[in-house]
């Protein structure tokens, strides 16, 4: 990978460093004599000795960096390289050209938006409203300090109102009160939370039979613990089909049908292999397989 003479008059005229369009600019940045620019190019070296007109490697990098070029456009030929050159510098042109007309627009945008100050006339502050204020803020400091106990202990019950309905929510979902077929999305019992608190209460029941009060809580149920378990159960086999099943689709889309395939495969058998049951997301599953094959074929 070389540069010989017309390489360089090439990325000299390209325009690709503004700075840099001639060769007596090009041995400023190099810190290089003018004419040892041209000794490059010369068929005999000091001595006489034959030798190949080409810029010497301990530039080559160099004069790379300061162009924003790679080595491998070195090895394109000598039209190509003019080519590529060329579109670079158009991008890197327009590309500027953008940012100047972004950079004006803004700079309109934010003259617009300037106040003028001395176009609104100072208005006198009302001492009454101010008075009124304080002693509305004085009022209710002195209710507060005064009221401070009782406030406490409504703030008190009402943390342990929602407490305790949100232990209870989960009752609603209960199979014991009927079965619900209607999607819960939202999940507003929180069933993971709900499970580790369970536990919670029962790992310090079991850590001290002895000072378990009756029905102290139902917390610790084995029928609640269950319960909790088994949604989350659901939840996670119905997630990992669906998100499969969506995986699949991508891959269908982008038509990486082996990819495709093995998604949709494995949300099959996740599906089968399961207590889950769901005969549209079986449907969906079976008429993508077919797709597949009739892509593949």
């Amino acid at each position: 990978m070389k540069i010989d003479k017309n390489k360089l008059n090439t990325l000299l005229r390209s325009g690709l460093n503004p700075d840099i369009k001639t060769r007596k600019q090009l041995a400023a940045f190099l810190a290089l004599d003018p004419t040892s620019l041209t000794r490059w190019f010369a068929t005999r070296d000091r001595l006489g000795n034959p030798r190949y007109p080409v810029v010497p490697d301990r530039h080559v990098t160099k004069i790379l960096k300061l162009f924003n070029l790679t080595a491998e456009t070195l090895s394109l030929s000598e039209e190509a390289f003019r080519q590529h050159c060329f579109d670079l510098s158009l991008q890197h042109t327009q590309n500027q050209d953008k940012l100047a007309e972004k950079s004006a627009i803004r700079h309109e945008k934010v003259t617009q938006r300037k106040l003028v100050l001395e176009n609104y006339p100072r208005k006198k502050t009302n001492k009454l409203l101010l008075v009124i204020f304080s002693a509305i803020l004085v009022f209710t400091l002195v209710w507060v300090m005064t009221n401070i106990n009782s406030l406490t202990t409504w703030l008190f019950s009402t943390a342990s109102q929602q407490s305790t309905n949100n232990n209870k929510c989960w009752l609603g979902y209960s199979s014991t009160l009927g079965e619900y077929q209607q999607e819960d999305k939202a999940d507003p019992c929180h069933y993971a939370k709900l499970l580790q608190e369970a536990l919670t209460d029962l790992k310090s029941i079991n850590a001290n039979p002895e000072n378990v009060k009756p029905n102290k809580s139902y917390t610790a149920t084995k029928s609640y613990i269950l319960f909790l378990s088994e949604q989350l159960d659901q939840r996670r086999i119905k997630d990992n089909i669906v998100l499969s099943i969506e995986l699949g689709k991508q891959e269908f889309h982008s038509k990486n049908y082996l990819a495709a395939e093995q998604f949709f495969h494995a949300a099959s058998k996740l599906l089968l292999s399961s207590n889950y049951k769901n005969s549209q997301l079986s449907a969906e599953i079976s008429a993508y397989q077919n797709k597949i094959k009739a892509a593949l074929n």
